[in-house]
């Protein structure tokens, strides 16, 4: 017998990121952008690993992500500074945030998300549920055990896109397996709480390198000691990151 799990899980996540559009602008608490992502992130990787015929319907929500990236890698970068260490570049970096946002987040790309979430929330139902509980399960059990095996092979040495796809092959994992904690198919929260701890991990890796480009071209701009210094620091710390994985 079909489950109806997946479709309630999926309008919940969208109808969630739905309410949280009118709540991100450059004066806003920058955890609604990150849940905003998180909500589409959760739908996008059921749909990519239940519903493969729905290509389609998961490939709209890429651009929504996409368009929302340097959003969040300057959201990031901004709270990791230390007000009292980097004082006049936390300033300017604050000032570039709320420039960035009301250049990449106006009306029109506001709408743009609303008007794709709208949508997809409507076709819902026209997304073909064939599988049971017990394969959901199955499925998502699978997706955890290959993203295990994967990131058990990798070492210091290994490349920034190796990394990059592990670590994408562990976000589907944990998503897979929160979808069915929360729809309490089966108890997985040892599981959940490893990909989160691998998660961590790669998250500080990839914020970090993100945070170096951005940095980057940031001091081109706005050349200054702290500038110079946090540059420094956060290119040591890549370095320990990557050392430890």
């Amino acid at each position: 017998m079909k489950s109806m799990l997946l479709p309630t899980y999926l309008l919940n996540n969208l109808q969630n990121a739905e309410s949280l559009l009118p709540q991100i602008h450059s004066d806003s608490d920058a955890e609604n952008l990150h849940q905003y992502r998180v909500s589409l992130r959760r739908a996008r990787s059921v749909i990519k690993v239940y519903l493969h015929e729905s290509h389609d319907f998961e490939q709209a929500l890429k651009p929504l992500l996409k368009s929302t990236n340097e959003l969040r890698e300057i959201d990031v970068l901004v709270m990791g500074v230390d007000a009292e260490r980097y004082p006049l570049l936390l300033s300017d970096l604050e000032g570039y945030r709320n420039s960035l946002y009301r250049q990449q987040w106006d009306s029109e790309t506001l709408q743009t998300h609303q008007n794709t979430l709208q949508r997809l929330i409507a076709e819902l139902n026209t997304l073909q549920y064939a599988l049971s509980d017990k394969v959901l399960v199955e499925i998502g059990l699978m997706q955890y055990e290959e993203a295990i095996a994967l990131k058990k092979e990798l070492s210091r040495k290994s490349s920034a896109d190796k990394i990059h796809k592990v670590r994408i092959r562990c976000k589907l994992a944990r998503y897979t397996l929160e979808f069915i904690e929360e729809s309490s198919l089966k108890k997985v929260g040892k599981k959940i709480k490893k990909c989160k701890k691998i998660l961590n991990h790669f998250g500080e890796i990839q914020d970090t390198a993100n945070q170096l480009a951005l940095l980057k071209d940031f001091c081109k701009n706005h050349a200054s000691i702290e500038c110079r210094l946090l540059y420094k620091e956060r290119k040591k710390a890549f370095k320990k990151l990557k050392e430890n994985l």
